[in-house]
């Protein structure tokens, strides 16, 4: 049985086998004590006549030898015993073959009423009696008791009963409960069969249609998971189709550029002012290009799981370094870059390059949607309520929309045109699993003024994920 449905209806055969066996051993026991019960009742029915009968022939002047003998006759053919008893339970007459020579009776038979027992001879067995006083003159004389004893078969007749019944039972538990297991087995494998063959084809590069989720609840939790998990690798192949189409445009933009000006040099047809035009180009497109690929390596980074070197560090000082390290930049394109004045030390326990990173992508992030020229980018950094730090960008640019709000820090994702830029869309992502790797969350929302906010939320004292990652460099 190495297949659960073979193991479900083992199982369940063994449960019903369970269940006859226990009623069988109850139904036993109530079986044994009707047939004793019917024994003794069959004995006493008899022993009331046998007495009476006794009693007329012994008026009649038979000795009692001799009624015995008649009396034997008659419960011979029925495997039935006879004999007398005194009150000490002694056997007066054996008659002819007995079994016993003294039987242990209740003294209430002093007072008239039939006892029923049973009692062992080691050579044949158990046998179950009734004693019936004889009372009047007998007792006078002696003898007071007419026992009846036969052999006690309950437990052989129970038995036979027990055998026939569970016999039926197992036929009726046969035809009912084999397509019962069955279908008991089926609705749990079926599900899994389907589950393992839309698994294999997501294995071939196949996306199945969502799974019904039926069955026992934890067949049904695992189809909703294999949903789940199956929208969510849609879902990640439409954004890498997307990345590779968005790539494929931003390297076509630089490389074009490059090689645009790079012929120019190589030609002669630049030269003077044009020379050096061309040659800031090709530094600016490198530039670029160098960042589409540490935004992919980083990427990699975070899933190859590198630990966080956690330290001691100031959320205030880390955000004026960010203002500090991207001002040239921000000056350049006509921007104002500034960061709002924090009352006092902003401690945390977070990974210097892990934060240094974070800001370095929300900076860039605001510098690249802020009009031009005279945008304004701030960054923020604040203790909050509960021990976390806050740390957030905000720019006066266009805004996210609506339908990217929810998702710009998606891995592969590229937001709406208005907020495109030449990165590769994986920026804000890598700022997410970092703020998750410290047990921490990122954020993005509308400001009522205008422009975006986008941040993380960190708890002071990090609550490491379980394989936390940490991109090498920051970004500039």
């Amino acid at each position: 049985m190495r297949t659960l449905r073979g193991r479900v209806a083992g199982a369940f055969a063994l449960l019903a086998l369970a269940i006859l066996f226990a009623l069988g051993g109850v139904l036993f026991v109530l079986l044994r004590d009707l047939h004793a019960e019917a024994n003794s009742a069959a004995l006493s029915d008899l022993a009331v006549p046998l007495v009476s009968q006794a009693r007329l022939r012994i008026e009649q002047g038979v000795r009692l030898r001799n009624v015995l003998r008649e009396l034997t006759a008659q419960t011979a053919a029925r495997d039935i015993s006879l004999f007398l008893v005194d009150q000490g339970g002694r056997v007066v007459d054996l008659g002819d073959d007995l079994p016993v020579d003294r039987v242990d009776l209740d003294p209430p038979n002093a007072r008239g009423t039939i006892d029923r027992g049973t009692f062992a001879v080691p050579s044949t067995g158990s046998y179950v009696y009734v004693a019936a006083p004889f009372g009047g003159a007998l007792t006078q004389s002696g003898p007071w008791a007419l026992v009846l004893a036969r052999p006690d078969d309950a437990g052989r007749r129970a038995l036979a009963d027990l055998v026939r019944a569970l016999f039926v039972a197992g036929l009726v538990v046969a035809v009912v409960g084999a397509p019962l297991a069955v279908w008991l087995s089926g609705s749990v494998t079926r599900p899994l069969d389907r589950l393992a063959t839309a698994a294999g084809r997501v294995a071939g590069g196949r996306l199945p249609g969502p799974l019904p989720e039926e069955g026992p609840q934890e067949v049904a939790r695992a189809s909703a998971a294999f949903n789940a998990m199956s929208a969510e690798v849609g879902h990640a192949r439409t954004a890498q189709a997307d990345l590779l189409a968005g790539l494929r445009h931003d390297l076509r933009t630089p490389l074009t550029v490059i090689g645009g000006f790079a012929e120019a040099l190589l030609d002669g047809t630049a030269d003077g002012p044009d020379w050096a035009r061309a040659a800031r180009a090709i530094a600016d497109e490198t530039s670029r290009l160098e960042r589409m690929v540490d935004d992919l390596g980083d990427l990699a980074d975070l899933e190859a799981g590198r630990p966080l070197r956690v330290e001691q560090l100031d959320g205030g000082e880390l955000a004026a370094a960010a203002v500090e390290r991207f001002a040239p930049r921000a000056g350049a394109e006509g921007l104002e870059l500034t960061a709002l004045p924090v009352a006092g030390p902003l401690p945390c326990a977070a990974d210097r390059s892990a934060v240094e990173r974070i800001l370095g992508n929300l900076v860039a992030n605001g510098l690249a949607h802020a009009p031009r020229p005279g945008g304004h980018v701030t960054v923020e950094a604040a203790a909050l309520p509960g021990g976390e730090v806050l740390l957030a960008v905000r720019d006066d640019g266009p805004g996210i929309a609506g339908a990217a709000l929810g998702r710009i820090f998606e891995r592969f994702y590229r937001a709406d045109p208005s907020r495109s830029g030449p990165g590769s869309g994986l920026g804000l992502a890598i700022v997410d699993e970092l703020a998750r790797a410290h047990g921490g969350r990122a954020f993005a929302e509308n400001l009522p003024i205008g422009g975006a906010r986008v941040g993380v939320v960190l708890p002071r004292t990090p609550q490491l994920a379980a394989e936390p990652t940490m991109p090498p460099s920051a970004a500039s």
